[in-house]
């Protein structure tokens, strides 16, 4: 595993990191549900991929300015505090691993291990055969979507697909891979939407055949933190440790 940096996120939220644990719950973000959730599976350990203050930096209250005066930010801190809870923030480590867990979660998860051709610390290549129609319908099912965006023809056949996790899905990123690598399918959780998805309907308008599918950050990469808990109980296996998936917050109107 790579070195971390010396600004990593990663670490102990809140919480006693030498309590005796009673339960270890490991989501992609510690929800508020999640966290009440865990308390009722008798878990004093949280493991939570992304910042639970909805910043990815900012880790703690006293250095986030509007929080004082913002009562989520405090009944979330109460709750911990009056029940006990110590909260690990796992991201920076889990993805600087080689190959990337959260990546490699995903293609788990999709079945597409055996079908991986190429990995690198950002995204992997796999090799498929299916058409974009019959994917999007896998992907909805394997992963528990209502619905998935997407850019591309449901009949165009798919080979070669960039499969991205999280907030991977930028430009600068991905671009110079498509035509080098001969991608016909980009999967990724998000990104600016101006920059790959505007490729991909140039890409279609021109024929030339590029399909986007967008999961959604969390989507992308609760997987990730689902084969982290497959992992410790194999190696814990006198402690409870639960896996609380990625629920979509969002409704379509």
């Amino acid at each position: 595993m790579e070195q971390l940096p010396t600004d990593t996120v990663d670490g102990y939220i809140c919480g006693n990191p030498e309590i005796l644990i009673t339960g270890v719950a490991i989501t992609f973000l510690a929800t508020i549900e999640h966290c009440y959730k865990a308390y009722q599976h008798n878990c004093n350990i949280i493991i939570s991929h992304e910042g639970i203050w909805y910043h990815h930096k900012e880790q703690q209250l006293d250095v986030i300015g509007h929080a004082t005066k913002d009562p989520v930010y405090f009944k979330k801190k109460a709750f911990f505090q009056e029940q006990g809870i110590t909260l690990y923030r796992y991201h920076d480590g889990i993805h600087k691993a080689l190959p990337d867990r959260i990546t490699a979660g995903l293609i788990k998860t999709l079945g597409w291990t055996h079908k991986e051709i190429a990995q690198f610390p950002a995204y992997s290549i796999v090799e498929l055969d299916g058409t974009l129609g019959s994917l999007i319908q896998y992907i909805k099912d394997t992963l528990h979507l209502p619905w998935v965006r997407y850019i591309g023809k449901k009949e165009q056949p798919i080979g070669r697909v960039l499969v991205a996790v999280g907030y991977r899905g930028n430009g600068s990123l991905l671009l110079p891979i498509i035509a080098k690598e001969k991608i016909d399918l980009v999967i990724y959780g998000e990104g600016p939407e101006w920059e790959i998805p505007e490729y991909c309907r140039d890409a279609q308008t021109l024929n030339l055949g590029t399909a986007l599918i967008i999961l959604g950050h969390g989507a992308s990469e609760s997987p990730g933190m689902e084969l982290l808990a497959d992992e410790l109980r194999a190696q814990f296996q006198d402690i409870p440790i639960y896996y609380f998936p990625f629920q979509n917050p969002f409704l379509v109107g």
